[in-house]
């Protein structure tokens, strides 16, 4: 999975935090071609789960403190990617993941970002509440 500039949230530090958890999809992709180890492969997807909790942790942050009205559903989202997540990674205890797996979890954060990520930094940016780096195309 590659950064695209459609994934652009429009603030520096967000975007580079979502380039970090694609870059660890794309560690745990070419581990997986490579027929890596389980022990492997489950130690990358806890780098990927930890990274995202980290990131989701600052965008609820940002969205408490600014009183973001999708909160909850938002909140409700990274949820349901970090359950995913640890399915996953216990799958790994049992059984080799599969690439369809990865993609669907690769698949769904690139969607999250274009749509749930930057509708609630627009809210942020639009009530004067950030400064923003730059602007994506709406």
């Amino acid at each position: 999975m590659q950064w695209k500039d459609e994934y652009s949230v429009g603030v520096a530090e967000i975007d580079e935090q979502h380039k970090g958890v694609m870059e660890l999809f794309t560690v745990i992709d070419t581990a997986i071609d490579n027929r890596e180890s389980w022990s492997d492969v489950f130690f990358k997807l806890e780098q990927l789960r930890e990274h995202a909790r980290f990131h989701f942790a600052l965008e609820e942050s940002l969205m408490r403190m600014h009183g973001y009205p999708k909160q909850a559903e938002h909140v409700d989202l990274h949820k349901h990617f970090l359950d995913k997540l640890d399915q996953l990674q216990m799958t790994t205890l049992s059984r080799q993941v599969t690439m369809n797996t990865i993609n669907y979890l690769s698949n769904w954060y690139a969607e999250h970002m274009k749509m749930q990520d930057r509708d609630f930094v627009r809210y942020i940016i639009d009530n004067g509440k950030v400064n923003i780096t730059h602007l994506p195309a709406a």
